[in-house]
């Protein structure tokens, strides 16, 4: 299964570059170090670490009138020897190695560009690793411990690590005196290979991730991550200082230019290609170029900027995650309710669109969203594989994606159902974590900022789910106390609880087939608990234990159980189409009582959640329903109209609620008065596929923008 792997962006093209000057008419000899290039990686991860340099030597000697000859290496020396090179003139790869290695040949090399991953960003990290049966969960728990590094040079494997190790009060060894091993997968395998002989960890870089999934001898599930440190820059381009400046500055246009190509872009695997050099980069250099005894000032000029170019426009990072503030997190916002603190007072004719992206099929999972991210389930289009994407929420320019091969056929198509599930933690070393679970089991734990993969496994599968899927692993990822409360449906494990860092079982409770709807957490009887239902029946499971503390089977049978049991007062009120809507209390010991203190029949949805504003509980189902929760459910009002049908999802304040109704037409509706009022409506979308389609993603907002998914595409627009 691979890890992740991102969609190619072409972005609007810069400046082209010009030819390079006439004092320079021999062929340019480029050495490549990057360890993600097709001759020096592990090709065990298809689609993963395999650029293809040779491509952009032929675009170079396009755009610079002049033939770039290629060879690659570890080191400079190694690639000038199989080039048969006598001077080297470009130099692309590990930032911190390719400085070291010039040092040592006394070649003064020039930062022109930073190369971009598949998930835009310009640096990386190093992960610290132990043996998964290893009884240390985070970097506090490895005092004592043996720990191999990668060669000084790689900062995320040795000065990284080494910083983070000691911030975390671990004693670290003199740098002379530690442990290192050349390659990612030696350290890993030799802790693997120690066993329980000796407490030992290994540094690996963020991009040999893929080695936690198993490549050669290193089997899925024999690693875990238990720290990641700081980030530091990853590929860069180094331009011969010897070069005229005119060449230097042609070299480092034509890099950059290639974002505009966007074969290449797939070529060489990156979502940007080379940008110019970020602001954190040149800042960290020109205080080692100050701090640097005389003879060694590689890389970067005195000001910080290479030759003729001045500060770029904009940082080429990908924001942190710690920036990020959290808004609509899940299944129905941050708190499950559908809440937020304020809707607009009115909707113009056509509400503005901030920016909308194509997505290759309908789909039924929401949309999570933060003020940077905005994270949502696809497939890619030959419908066999799930495609998690997110995409920057100012520009819907996609970040990252996480795909992996899902075959299958599900009524209502095979996207995914769930909701991805945005977790913040105080925890440094958690961050800021995604939980992306498809409609056949698959669950990923990716970091919000980057797409990298923590940990990822299939439900289904590895519990032994048995059930026939009809229509799919449906119920959106519930974090509670830090547990990742999921219900696969197996007969040993009809509900479960994972470790949020490493995926591991916490706890799992036998019992019947999963439910088609949402899991939630309540108070009730005093009992802070996990709600909701498995394919016939409703519970309440113990948070600690996952011990079952009560089922209730209804009095009619064939619910799909699909919509949310929320929890109103410490009562909990249950809506589902062949029992109605219901109110239930409970004993001091947080059990159901079975007999409801209040039915409403008329109010009997197959799929749609309500909300609740006071004292009345709002629901679509045919019509906008109004029911009084101080009178046993009283259906106080009710609104009709043309745009609501059998489901459309509801978001509300205090004095109104915002409906995505049939077509993806917007209500505004007013609430202050004794019958909800409409006040205005508009469309979203002008394809005909949506104006058609009752649409089942629920949408989110976060401060005054409001995502949507239609039959095509995800749009963003701007709320009053």
């Amino acid at each position: 299964m691979r890890f992740a792997c991102l969609a190619i962006l072409a972005l609007a093209p810069l400046c082209a570059a010009g030819p390079l000057a006439a004092e320079e008419p021999g062929p340019l000899n480029m050495v490549v170090m990057d360890p993600l290039a097709l001759p020096l990686s592990c090709p065990c991860v298809e689609g993963y670490a395999q650029r293809n340099y040779e491509k952009l030597a032929e675009y170079l000697t396009e755009k610079l009138g002049r033939e770039v000859k290629v060879a690659f290496g570890e080191s400079v020396q190694r690639a000038k020897e199989k080039g048969e090179f006598d001077e080297v003139h470009i130099i692309i790869g590990k930032d911190s190695v390719v400085r070291a290695d010039s040092a040592k040949l006394k070649v003064k090399a020039v930062p022109v560009a930073q190369l971009t991953g598949k998930d835009g960003s310009t640096t990386q990290t190093g992960l610290i690793v132990v043996r998964s049966a290893d009884s240390a969960k985070k970097v506090e728990d490895l005092s004592g411990y043996r720990i191999l590094y990668g060669p000084p040079e790689c900062d995320e494997k040795f000065a990284a690590p080494r910083a983070m190790l000691e911030e975390a009060g671990i004693d670290v060894v003199a740098a002379e005196q530690a442990e290192t091993s050349a390659a990612c997968s030696d350290g890993a395998c030799k802790i693997i290979e120690w066993g329980d002989t000796e407490n030992a960890a290994a540094v690996i870089s963020s991009y040999a991730a893929p080695l936690l999934e198993g490549c050669g001898t290193i089997n899925k599930g024999d690693l875990r991550v238990v720290g990641e440190t700081k980030p530091v820059p990853f590929v860069a381009a180094f331009v011969n200082d010897k070069l005229a400046d005119a060449d230097q500055s042609a070299i480092r246009e034509s890099l950059i230019g290639v974002m505009d190509d966007s074969e290449l872009l797939l070529s060489l695997e990156t979502l940007r290609g080379f940008v110019p050099l970020t602001d954190e980069y040149k800042e960290k250099y020109k205080k080692k170029t100050e701090e640097a005894p005389p003879g060694e000032k590689l890389g970067a000029s005195p000001d910080g900027d290479p030759p003729g170019e001045g500060p770029p426009a904009a940082a080429a990072n990908t924001p942190p995650t710690d920036g990020a503030t959290l808004g609509w997190t899940g299944w129905r916002g941050p708190h499950r309710d559908g809440r937020v603190r304020a809707l607009p007072t009115r909707l113009p004719e056509k509400l503005p669109q901030v920016w909308q992206v194509p997505l290759a099929h309908a789909g039924l999972g929401g949309i999570a969203a933060t003020d940077q991210y905005v994270v949502i389930g696809d497939r890619n289009l030959p419908n066999t594989g799930d495609e998690f994407r997110c995409y920057d929420a100012a520009t819907g320019n996609m970040l990252w994606m996480v795909d992996y091969p899902a075959e299958g056929s599900l009524d209502y198509d095979n996207t995914p159902r769930a909701t991805p599930l945005i977790v913040q933690s105080d925890d440094e070393l958690l961050g800021t974590r995604v939980i992306l679970l498809g409609a056949f089991g698959h669950l990923s734990c990716a970091d919000l900022g980057t797409g990298i993969v923590y940990w990822q496994k299939n439900i289904r599968e590895e519990f032994g789910a048995k059930s026939e899927l009809v229509w799919g692993t449906c119920s959106s990822p519930l974090v509670v106390d830090g547990k990742l409360i999921l219900n696969p449906g197996a007969e040993a494990a009809s509900i479960v609880a994972l470790d949020l860092m490493t995926g591991l079982p916490l706890w799992q409770t036998p019992g019947q087939t999963a439910g088609y709807g949402s899991l939630n957490i309540a108070t009730l009887g005093g009992k802070r608990q996990i709600v909701g239902h498995d394919r016939t029946t409703l519970g309440g499971w113990d948070i600690d234990s996952g011990e079952r503390l009560w089922t209730l089977t209804p009095p009619r049978s064939g619910d799909f159980n699909v919509p949310t049991p929320m929890e109103i007062d410490g009562k909990l009120l249950v809506t589902t189409e062949g029992n109605g809507t219901r109110l239930y209390a409970f004993d001091g010991e947080g059990k159901i009582i079975e007999q409801p203190i209040a039915v409403q029949m008329q109010l009997a949805p197959d799929m749609s959640t309500p909300v609740v504003v006071g004292n009345r509980l709002y629901c679509v189902c045919q019509k906008l329903y109004c029911l009084d929760l101080a009178n046993q459910l009283t259906e106080s009002c009710r609104l009709e109209d043309p745009a609501l049908g059998d489901y459309a999802p509801i978001i509300a304040d205090d004095q109104r609620l915002l409906i995505l109704g049939h077509g993806g037409e917007l209500l505004l509706v007013d609430i202050t008065g004794e019958e909800p009022t409409i006040t205005s409506r508009t469309f979203l979308f002008d394809d005909e596929e949506t104006r058609e389609a009752e649409l089942y993603s629920h949408p989110a907002i976060v401060g005054n923008r409001l995502y949507v998914r239609g039959e095509t595409s995800i749009a963003c627009f701007e709320l009053e």
